[in-house]
Order: C-alpha cells, then sequence, then structure tokens
C-alpha cells in the first residue's frame, strides 16, 4: 500500500492493467519495484511511448522520490524533462563521461554536438537566434519553454 500511495496509483488497485494509461502501467511498473525497497533505482527511458501526460505523472513520481532521499538513475531522451527534473546530469559516450554538472550546464554544453548529442528544440532555436544577434549574449542557451521564452522577450526588447 506505500509503494501505491508514493506512486499515486492507490485508486488504480482493483483495475486491471490492460485498462489503465501508459502513463499509469509506468507507475504500477515502478510501485512493484518500490515494494522491495531499494535504496538505488535505476531507469532506462521510463517516459518512452507515454504522452505528455504520462511523462508528468512518471517524472512527479520520481521528483517525489528523490526528495524522500532515494537516488534515481536514469537513461532519459526528453531534455526538457530532464532539466526541469534533474540534480545533476552525465553525459556518456562508450562508456566515457563528456561532460557533468547541472542541467543547465550540460544540456547546453556545445562541445556534446561533436559527438552527436542532441539539445532541445529551445537550445536549438535559441542558438540560431544567437547567430543572428536575436539571444541576448550574456545569457545562457535555454533548456526549457520557460527559459527560451525570457531569452527572446529580452533578444526582442519585450522584457
Amino acid at each position: 500500500e506505500r509503494a501505491m500511495a508514493l506512486t499515486g496509483i492507490s485508486d488504480l488497485a482493483e483495475r486491471s492493467p490492460y485498462a489503465l494509461s501508459g502513463g499509469q502501467q509506468q507507475r504500477v511498473a515502478l510501485a512493484s519495484i518500490l515494494v522491495m525497497e531499494p535504496r538505488v533505482l535505476v531507469l532506462d527511458e521510463p517516459t518512452s511511448q507515454l504522452d505528455p501526460v504520462g511523462t508528468r505523472e512518471v517524472f512527479e513520481v520520481i521528483r517525489n522520490l528523490a526528495q524522500r532521499g532515494m537516488t534515481v538513475l536514469m537513461v532519459e531522451h526528453k531534455l526538457e524533462w530532464v532539466a526541469a527534473f534533474a540534480d545533476r546530469v552525465i553525459a556518456l559516450e562508450n562508456g566515457r563521461i563528456l561532460a557533468e554538472g547541472a542541467p543547465a550546464e550540460v544540456l547546453t554544453d556545445e562541445r556534446l554536438l561533436e559527438h552527436h548529442f542532441g539539445f532541445s528544440r529551445y537550445t536549438l532555436a535559441a542558438r540560431e537566434a544567437r547567430k543572428e544577434a536575436l539571444w541576448p549574449p550574456s545569457r545562457r542557451l535555454p533548456v526549457t519553454l520557460e527559459e527560451a521564452e525570457a531569452g527572446f522577450r529580452e533578444g526582442l526588447g519585450r522584457s
């Protein structure tokens, strides 16, 4: 019952897994792991194939677990979500650390482009705007929509 409460699925206990959304199914999977009371949770793309609602549900559970002291290691490609929820990011290539640090630093590190790492759509848009002097030179590149909005407002003189 504790694992169901932690993952927000108590109301789903009597439902068939086949009647659940992708996000609900993923939270059920997380609850099944939490029953074992691990100190470290390792997740490989936990939001793969999920819509934005399911993605948010899963990331909220992960945030809740981290706030309760659980160490969560995760491979994830949805960079905007990583930026909003992660404390630390490590970019790896063939087992070698290319960059590590705060999400805002790592997820905009242009050296990673040489290694075929992708950027969020907001980072890419700001990079192009910077080439046209539409992005404030003193502002770091954004990862999230909110950061991009603030930077574009400043760059266009609409703060």
